[in-house]
């Protein structure tokens, strides 16, 4: 900067120190190091004289300052580092030659964060050795020039098929709030109204003060109430971004700069943070038009833009971004403290406010920032951008939770799915009921489901019904067969799938199948009852063919034998309805031959 005669050198900075054993950040007031000491010197008088006053003594700049400042990679996160490795087939990062080697903390912490989100596989470490071995979605990660969390968000959305409003959640992210927030407390809220109500025995300046900061105060409420959304922190600024571009869109030049300016300054938001956002926006729209082709479906994946004029989202749209954003954070993801019986012991005695992290290595309670959407509704479950150390007046410091987001336990199972921190039961639950699952073609089950550290239990996970029951079973590789004990379980796929495929669930061809049979295809799977002889005569068809699946039946009609399952039918049909039942039959097996002959 030219023409700086003086310098006044405090010696200290506020530094963010992130501690990867807790992943609690927390802003210091530190020393500076040498170097940027004498950088600061350097400041005075650079195309002149000048002079640089130290409010420190030559004592405190030999004894208490270091030479220089700690490399970046012992002081940052190294989740991006570690995965950019594991992309180059780097299997034990602990052991690889670093310039200036991280702590083994750092690379195991890194390590967890990229197997919790999915990202590289650790289950077979003790057989292969190193640190785990990258997994697809990794891979996807790691081709996209962002941080891991917000790189999985963009893949997730991408399929979700909101990519355009993803990309302007990721470019609010990656900047510091830019909302204006003002740090008054309640208490000095008090004794501005206090002020206020004395202002007749003050003067003009006094009493202009006290008018413009209650105005401001005001103001700021009105501000804040205009932003706040249910959805949380993100999706607010999501809100605030897209207005943003839809109160300069099109004007250009000095008319665009004033329209922004003014908007910003009516609605409480950071201009300069505003502008920056802007621009990783349009960074973003470029990078999915030549890297995320499977969302081709968006504007910004097929022009490289994005509109103005795009609508807020809608109810759906806003809950496909609520579980994207929990997808990246599942890490971070907290749960209200539950009553005491239910509470951790290392727990005991925190307010009924305070929030536990998932991961069980944090120790402390979290809670919700002051100025966060969902501070007064606090919902039981929510996820987190970051965790910052605040000091209070009494000078305690209290953990709070930054860009918060409401999150449903009923989908968190769904985006959980390859994380270390689900774990499921090992046998089908009784309820809810299996079900057939036409895209993904199968019987699935519900399992016992738990989350994170403190094994809390959430809605059930549904999986593969047979792989679960024969999981264990040491059944050999001779196909798909039905065991004694599996085939006299309540719960046998084989069963499920006769049923479903009796009420027209299986193959939309046999929907009017149902009205023709003398009995409902829901006694096959009744408790507590024998299987009737028809029953086990159409389940054994089927168990001994290994058919649990369409794909598998149309399969078995064409290659096999196109008349398999039709005598197993005859004793189901009701006698007036025998013709019928044989020519839609027929008719359904004849199209789904056709069907799978003609397949891809």
């Amino acid at each position: 900067i030219p023409g700086i005669s003086y310098v006044v050198d405090s010696g200290r900075q506020k530094c963010r120190n992130y501690h990867a054993s807790t992943g609690v950040a927390s802003y210091d007031i530190m020393w500076i190091s040498k170097a940027a000491s004498d950088q600061r010197a350097g400041r005075a008088g650079r195309t002149g004289p000048g002079h640089c006053y130290r409010l420190y003594s030559s004592s405190v700049y030999s004894r208490h300052l270091d030479a220089f400042a700690l490399p970046e990679v012992l002081t940052r996160p190294l989740e991006d580092v570690v995965l950019a490795m594991k992309a180059m087939d780097v299997s034990d990062v602990t052991s690889f030659p670093f310039p200036t080697p991280p702590g083994r903390g750092q690379v195991s912490a890194a390590v967890r964060l990229l197997a919790n989100l999915g990202c590289v596989d650790t289950s077979r470490v003790e057989e292969r050795g190193g640190d785990g071995t990258i997994t697809s979605l990794g891979s996807a990660v790691a081709k996209l020039p962002l941080g891991v969390r917000y790189g999985k968000m963009l893949l997730v959305a991408a399929q979700a098929g909101v990519l355009d409003y993803a990309i302007a959640m990721v470019a609010a992210l990656s900047e510091s709030s830019l909302f204006v927030h003002n740090n008054t407390e309640n208490g000095d809220e008090k004794s501005s109204e206090l002020s206020q109500g004395e202002l007749e025995g003050l003067d003009d300046v006094d009493r202009t003060q006290i008018q413009q900061k209650e105005k401001k105060r005001l103001h700021e409420r009105k501000t804040k109430s205009k932003w706040h959304h249910d959805g949380g922190d993100v999706l607010a600024a999501v809100k605030a971004v897209g207005a943003y571009a839809y109160a300069s869109r099109g004007a250009g030049g000095i008319s665009e700069k004033l329209a922004c300016r003014r908007f910003c300054e009516e609605n409480g938001i950071n201009l300069v943070v505003m502008q920056r956002i802007a621009k990783m926006r349009l960074h973003l729209c470029k990078l999915a038009k030549t890297r995320l082709p499977h969302g081709s479906n968006s504007i910004a994946a097929t022009t490289g833009k994005y509109l103005p004029a795009m609508p807020p989202p809608k109810r759906l749209q806003e809950c496909l971004l609520r579980q994207a954003i929990a997808s990246g954070l599942l890490d971070n993801i907290a749960r209200r403290a539950p009553p005491g019986a239910l509470l951790p012991t290392e727990f005991t005695g925190v307010p009924r406010s305070a929030y536990i992290c998932a991961n069980s290595w944090l120790k402390e309670p979290l809670f919700i920032d002051n100025h966060s959407a969902v501070h007064s509704a606090r919902p039981e479950w929510v996820c987190f951008d970051s965790i910052v150390r605040k000091t209070k007046k009494d000078g305690t410091t209290v953990a709070t939770m930054q860009r918060v987001t409401p999150v449903d336990s009923e989908w968190l199972a769904s985006v959980c799915v390859g994380s270390k921190l689900m774990m499921l039961g090992s046998s089908p639950l009784a309820t809810p009921v299996p079900r057939y699952m036409r895209e993904k073609d199968s019987i699935q089950c519900a399992v016992e489901t738990k989350f994170g550290g403190h094994g809390w239990e959430i809605p059930p996970y549904y999986v593969d019904m047979y792989e679960t029951i024969h999981k264990d079973s040491g059944s050999g590789g001779g196909g798909k067969s039905s065991s004694a004990t599996a085939s006299g379980m309540q719960g046998d796929s084989f069963r499920w799938f006769a049923r479903y495929l009796l009420e027209g669930r299986v193959i939309s061809e046999l929907l009017g199948l149902a009205d023709m049979l003398k009995d409902e295809p829901s006694i096959i799977t009744r408790r507590n009852q024998p299987m009737t002889k028809k029953s086990m005569l159409f389940v054994s068809a089927l168990s001994d063919a290994g058919v649990d699946s369409a794909a598998a039946l149309r399969k078995h009609w064409a290659e096999v034998n196109d008349k398999f399952l039709f005598r197993a039918l005859k004793p189901w049909v009701k006698k007036g309805r025998a013709e019928d039942a044989k020519q839609l039959w027929m008719v359904s097996v004849a199209s789904n031959v056709e069907a799978w002959k003609n397949r891809g």
